[in-house]
């Protein structure tokens, strides 16, 4: 797994992932992506176009990062879902939590 963000305009922070996210690499992205919350980044868009697996311990990093998101004012979007990951939020319907979108320009409006 690794993890590229960037700065976007309007103070938003675009995290790719790439790569399985699972049991492994799940304490590695909660930690990168707590450092991010830690240093004020409160609006932040997850590219998952390149993630070839995720199982439910990526989807629990995820859900703590909504909450403590939600905890301060902030926002969660996560874009660019594969078929494979986007069957895993629609089989826990979790798409009802969080805002997803298929592309960056869609997230950004």
């Amino acid at each position: 797994m690794r993890i590229i963000s960037n700065n976007l305009e309007n103070g938003k922070l675009l995290v790719k992932i790439e790569g399985e996210v699972d049991v492994y690499t799940s304490i590695d992205l909660k930690k990168e992506l707590t450092k991010l919350v830690e240093s004020d980044q409160k609006n932040i868009i997850i590219d998952l176009e390149n993630v070839n697996y995720m199982d439910s311990s990526g989807l629990g990093v995820l859900v703590a990062l909504l909450k403590e998101l939600k905890k301060i004012g902030g926002e969660l979007k996560l874009i660019s879902l594969p078929v494979s990951v986007k069957k895993i939020f629609d089989l826990t319907r979790l798409t009802k939590f969080f805002n997803i979108y298929n592309n960056l320009d869609e997230a950004t409006k």
